[in-house]
């Protein structure tokens, strides 16, 4: 009996010591990424660090977060932030966002509330030197910008690299009940409810994603495979697939094909917002009518979406210049 009272002393104590240094370790790498980060020029603070959780986790809460790059052109502000995990596997980390945060971002200031956000994310080795997997959930996600505002009741993204692959991950992006509110797009151009949206890509990069990447130092994407992206807003339904193939500063070439179904009640929508007048709305069904009456279905309207040496075409029809898909 004394033995085994001995044993469980040793092992118990065996078990603190390990608790202690692993969140001693948490705690290192945490206040060196600021430290680091500010030596490079970041504006990087918190007001406190607390590690909890003994003795089976090891949570670190940070509160008063201020994160700003080099440049001033983003920063992130938030109350607090948690980064969760067991004690035997820090490779697998829970993080979690306060309900209210701030964003400032080159083209504004967005004012972010939910509830529940939170990732999954798994890193290959303790080191976070590699994402293998991440997902992240929200409910109630509320976006207030000067140029507008954007609501979803659910949204799941998630992330995973391809088996054998280094930097080339499935990405696949869900939300449902969004609202969008744009001034200037014309109140009433298009229903401001998108009942669903739905994207499964795959997506190559130029290295691996790391624990670096959630913040600002995230990697080029080089090619966009857009395997299914479905789109319900109001009367229209949208589908899409293509290939893009991306420069070094995020130029596309390839090509997305699309079907539109419903078409006429959107441009109809529109028309009836004053965004475009009657007539104009007229010569869109005419020439869109044209193109859709040759698949056999005039309700549907199935195009080419092709970008090359910068610019965009529709068809044989040139649109305009071709956005650019760069994370910085």
């Amino acid at each position: 009996m004394k033995r085994l009272v001995a044993i469980t002393i040793v092992a118990a104590g065996a078990w603190s010591g390990y608790w202690f240094y692993a969140s001693g370790q948490k705690r290192a790498a945490i206040e060196n990424w600021f430290t680091e980060k500010q030596e490079e020029g970041w504006t990087a603070s918190y007001a406190d660090l607390s590690i909890a959780g003994f003795p089976n986790r090891v949570d670190a809460t940070l509160d008063d977060l201020s994160v700003r790059n080099q440049d001033g052109s983003i920063e992130w502000n938030a109350p607090f932030f948690q980064l969760l995990s067991i004690v035997y596997n820090p490779s697998h980390v829970i993080a979690i966002w306060p309900d209210t945060q701030t964003f400032a971002t080159p083209y504004g200031l967005v004012n972010l509330r939910q509830d529940d956000l939170r990732a999954s994310i798994v890193f290959d080795g303790d080191d976070a030197s590699s994402l293998n997997r991440f997902t992240l959930t929200g409910q109630n996600l509320q976006a207030r910008t000067e140029r507008g505002a954007w609501d979803a009741a659910d949204l799941l993204l998630a992330a995973e690299r391809e088996p054998g692959a280094t930097s080339d991950y499935k990405v696949a992006l869900n939300a449902k009940d969004l609202s969008v509110t744009v001034p200037g797009f014309g109140s009433g151009a298009l229903p401001d409810h998108i009942e669903s949206l739905a994207v499964d890509t795959r997506v190559a990069f130029e290295h691996t994603w790391d624990a670096n990447s959630f913040l600002f130092d995230r990697p080029k994407p080089t090619k966009l495979d857009i395997t299914l992206a479905d789109v319900t807003w109001g009367a229209m339904h949208l589908t899409a697939s293509g290939t893009l193939n991306l420069d070094a500063k995020g130029v596309p070439e390839g090509s997305i094909a699309f079907s539109l179904q419903n078409w006429e009640e959107m441009i109809g929508d529109i028309a009836n917002s004053g965004a475009i007048s009657h007539e104009q709305a007229q010569s869109m069904r005419m020439m869109i009518g044209m193109l859709a009456g040759s698949t056999g279905n005039p309700r549907e309207f199935d195009a080419t979406l092709t970008f090359s040496g910068g610019m965009m075409r529709l068809g044989a029809l040139p649109i305009g210049p071709a956005p650019r898909f760069s994370p910085h």
